[in-house]
């Protein structure tokens, strides 16, 4: 059993590891395989070794989930497109549920033993460790002179191959640094939901570290958010940035106003003094590159300057549906050539591009999208196609202006399964996001209670902004969410719980 154990953690933390990153469908299947096969396995053969008892597991699995997962299993019946759900469901529907499983599964199975915050958040900052290393190797030539180019693996280890072939001559010969690269990613938001979960967990490291006063801890914590922004910055994810700053700041109020009325004296926790000097200089040293980056990332992407003029243009344009149907109309563009005739024509010709899939366009997405959700309660198909397939229905032809999706999850998740889903769906996430508010007024419940809420909490925002309730992203969500909580439940029924939540963190 303290094989399969092992088995299991490392599978649980290779899982979230990968689930971000592109072109890993076929691993991340088959570990989500693998760890169900676990569960059930123990599940039947051996539910007397559980750590959590089934009994209690089962009942307190939540009413809204158990609705939400019987409300996928029912829809394909009355769906527009009731073959298309079928299929979805099949898909990632059934992917996300037992991605629920496998959290569940990992208390059951691992108990207080299981991975900790400080693990969770190694694991989620995986993809931008790898972000990070492919973007030295090019900076410094490993990788060729258009490595730039390089979007696989098998790309890139090609072009180390032939680097190594020729005696690495390329190296030593810097290179402009490689803003704007995204190693292996062709969307930045993989590595930007990656560094705002991960940001989210370090965050908590660091909190607790400071409270202890725990220098080294803090310093590692430190650096450890320092090393996402970086490279969300060079990925250039404004979104990324917006949230992960926006990440940090809600714990820090977190800290603030809900852990301060908690004693965590009671729970054994130690003050060991004020930060040394050696400390306090690798904090701000740390703090000092995260501005450094930060800058030449600003200063270089012109979107962080044209983007007020996109957002204002996305919101006040008259009729969005029919512009993203039949496109600008050109008195209207005439029109806003001459409100910004102060500018330059590059900057003019940035913002009317930011009409076609850039901060414009996305708000005339949400606003066309939302008139489709009231006309269509019912929703499509269960897919993520379901505002593409609605909009060139609605326009009669393919869109001028053709998006995948609205880029607001709220409003795909309505179109693909009805009015009804989305409000149980969104009942789900707030009710892990209220539990995990409730949880930290104990201190025995604090570090777990805190990740509940922050990721609860960062999920329901960013699906304002983009679409994000589909595929492994939906896997992203319940497995943390679904491990955190579960972790708070076995604090709760365990009367001989009384180990300081540093202990849990850092094993």
């Amino acid at each position: 059993m303290e094989k399969v154990s092992t088995l299991f953690k490392w599978c649980f933390l290779g899982y979230l590891a990968i689930l971000p990153m592109s072109d890993t469908i076929a691993l991340r299947n088959l570990l989500l395989l693998v760890l169900v096969c676990i569960v059930l396995a123990c599940l039947v053969l051996a539910p007397k070794r559980s750590k959590l008892p089934l009994s209690n597991g089962f009942r307190l699995v939540p009413w809204i989930l158990a609705l939400w997962a019987l409300y996928l299993f029912v829809f394909p019946l009355f769906a527009v497109q009731a073959d298309v759900a079928w299929q979805n469901l099949k898909g990632q529907w059934i992917e996300s549920l037992l991605a629920w499983l496998v959290g569940f599964g990992a208390v059951m199975l691992l108990g207080r033993q299981g991975p900790s915050l400080w693990a969770l958040a190694l694991a989620s900052a995986f993809p931008l460790a790898i972000h990070l290393s492919l973007c030295l190797f090019g900076w410094v030539g490993l990788l060729g002179e258009d490595y730039q180019s390089l979007d696989t693996l098998g790309g890139i280890w090609h072009a180390f191959s032939r680097q190594l072939h020729t005696g690495f001559e390329a190296v030593g010969k810097w290179r402009d640094f490689p803003l704007g690269f995204r190693g292996i990613e062709p969307m930045h938001g993989n590595l930007g939901y990656a560094a705002c979960q991960a940001i989210a967990l370090f965050g908590i490291c660091f909190f607790l570290a400071w409270r202890e006063r725990n220098q080294r801890r803090l310093y590692l914590a430190t650096l450890a958010i320092a090393i996402c922004f970086s490279s969300i910055l060079i990925a250039r994810s404004r979104g990324a940035v917006l949230f992960a700053l926006l990440v940090l700041l809600v714990t820090g109020a977190v800290y603030r106003f809900r852990w301060s009325p908690v004693s965590m004296m009671d729970s054994g926790m130690k003050k060991t003094g004020p930060l040394s000097i050696k400390w306090s200089i690798g904090v701000i040293g740390a703090l000092c590159m995260l501005i450094l980056v930060a800058y030449q990332s600003v200063r270089h992407d012109a979107r962080w300057h044209s983007m007020m003029d996109k957002v204002q243009l996305g919101l006040f344009l008259e009729n969005p549906l029919d512009i993203l149907c039949e496109g600008l109309p050109l008195e209207v563009e005439s029109r806003i050539r001459d409100q910004l005739a102060d500018h330059s024509p590059d900057y003019i010709d940035d913002v009317l591009g930011g009409l076609k899939g850039q901060d414009g366009g996305r708000l005339l997405l949400m606003r066309a999208g939302l008139g489709l959700v009231f006309e269509h309660p019912n929703g499509l198909d269960g897919s993520r196609q379901s505002y593409q397939k609605l909009m060139e229905n609605k326009c009669g032809h393919t869109p001028r202006l053709h998006f995948a999706h609205s880029h607001q999850s709220w409003i795909d998740l309505s179109l693909a399964l009805g009015w009804v889903g989305v409000l149980l769906f969104a009942g789900v996430m707030f009710y892990f996001m209220r539990q995990g508010w409730r949880s930290m007024e104990n201190s025995n419940f604090l570090a777990f209670g805190t990740a509940l809420f922050l990721l609860s909490a960062f999920w329901i925002t960013r699906g304002m902004v983009d679409s994000v309730y589909r595929e492994h992203y939906l896997q992203m969500q319940a497995v943390l969410l679904a491990y955190a909580y579960w972790r708070i439940q076995l604090a709760k029924g365990d009367k001989t719980f009384s180990v300081s939540p540093s202990i849990n963190l850092y094993p």
